[in-house]
């Protein structure tokens, strides 16, 4: 999962240990193990404290510790860089030096976690209880090779926050239900003297391809976007070319700027929309009285239902292979433990974090979630489509190339079609 927050900046790595104080030794079997014969497992994740995800999760794994004192003991290290996490995590498993437990963005087209015969798999432990609590499909899409090695997790839809009193100064009294529409109130904002979108195209440049990736779904549809298969199509090409469009809509910094840059940019009100998951609600705190949550547009043709959303990967969690019986089952008791009902709520209200482990939004807590993070739930509780975000399925050669490619497209230097063809061709 992609850690969308300002400490994105941070270039070390925070260490937190969650029992500090407590020796280690190894048992004969190798699994390390307390100075009081709890067995360790060390977590590594992005998500550091400083953020409403991180100390969620940072309040629930103190939970576990004391719930399991003297039997199990997770002891968690924090890199916040994400992108820098993934590739040490791959670093990690080509290395042996797995951790017990820790989380990825999934993509179907670089099985070489899965692949790498160095994770747990969860198939004997996965009774219908623990299936029940996952969102439908997820599993069968983490199921590699017959085996569960990713226990799904976080599966943020990035929606469309947009300032209400911007949107109000330029004469705009209703969010754009259609894509010309858009174009349209886009024109308004700019005359105005307001910039409509917040985007960026450096490292994984999200905005931009969630901008994309909604346009590819309202071109093609959801379920063909969902085979995945070739991308050069007319579907594609059409997407390319309205994107080209809107990217005009966009700050002069968009071109090289960074998640943090396009992000603030929206918060000071230099822009009037983003396209963001859940985490952005903790950094609005200024502005959240004049900030709202909208269906995207779609062209209104049948092509996609009128509640679709993108999502962002499926971040399972996934645990290092052992031959210990005894420490796999304290993976497993904490993997419960982590989606639970009752730990998937406090992420969800304390975190703002959307998971694939089922919310009951029946909840008398849930029900009375109020501000942004209530529209964002009611949002997500309405989806009748959704399709993941295109760049997390593409090759690994692929997403090198889009960002240089995007910049490419957004300063005309390649055509739409040209866009396609060649990110096509680095996605064989």
């Amino acid at each position: 999962m992609k850690k969308r927050v300002l400490s994105i900046l941070m270039t070390a790595a925070m260490v937190i240990s969650l029992t500090a104080g407590c020796g280690q030794k190894a048992d004969k079997k190798g699994t390390q193990k307390s100075d009081s014969g709890a067995i360790v497992l060390d977590m590594y994740h992005s998500w550091s404290t400083d953020s409403e995800r991180g100390a969620a999760l940072n309040a629930l794994i103190e939970q576990f510790n004391k719930d399991n004192e003297g039997e199990i003991e997770v002891k968690v290290t924090v890199n916040p860089d994400f992108p820098a996490y993934q590739e040490k995590v791959k670093t990690m498993i080509s290395t042996d030096t797995t951790p017990d437990i820790f989380h990825y963005n999934f993509n179907p087209n670089d099985l070489s976690r899965q692949e790498s015969g160095k994770l747990m798999d969860f198939s004997d432990y996965m009774d219908d209880e623990w299936k029940a609590r996952f969102g439908e499909g997820d599993l069968e899409t983490l199921t590699v090779n017959e085996e569960i090695t990713s226990i799904p997790f976080e599966k943020a839809g990035a929606v469309m926050y947009y300032n209400k009193d911007l949107f109000s100064k330029a004469g705009i009294s209703e969010f754009p239900a259609t894509w010309d529409e858009m174009t349209e109130d886009c024109k308004k904002l700019e005359k105005a003297g307001i910039t409509p979108f917040s985007l960026y195209t450096a490292d994984d440049a999200w905005y931009t391809c969630n901008l994309f990736t909604y346009l590819a779904a309202s071109y093609a549809g959801v379920d063909k976007l969902n085979e995945g298969g070739d991308i050069d199509t007319d579907e594609m090409k059409d997407a390319a070319a309205k994107l080209a469009e809107l990217t005009k809509y966009t700050t002069s910094d968009a071109i090289g700027a960074n998640y943090s840059v396009a992000m603030n940019n929206f918060v000071s009100e230099k822009t009037a929309m983003v396209i963001d998951g859940p985490w952005l609600i903790g950094s609005l705190e200024p502005i959240k009285d004049k900030v709202g949550i909208a269906q995207m547009p779609s062209f209104q043709d049948g092509k996609v239902a009128e509640n679709y959303v993108v999502t962002d990967a499926q971040t399972p969690w996934a645990a290092a292979k052992t031959d210990d019986k005894e420490k796999e089952k304290a993976i497993v008791k904490f993997m419960k433990f982590i989606t639970s009902e009752d730990s998937v709520k406090q992420l969800t209200l304390e975190g703002a974090v959307f998971l694939s482990p089922k919310l009951d939004m029946e909840d008398s807590d849930v029900k009375a979630t109020t501000g942004l993070l209530g529209e964002y739930l009611q949002l997500n509780s309405k989806v009748e489509q959704s399709t993941v975000n295109i760049q997390r399925n593409l090759t690994t050669a692929a997403n090198s190339k889009l960002p240089s490619l995007l910049e490419s497209l957004m300063l005309g230097n390649v055509t739409p079609d040209e866009f396609v063809d060649q990110l096509a061709a680095e996605n064989k």
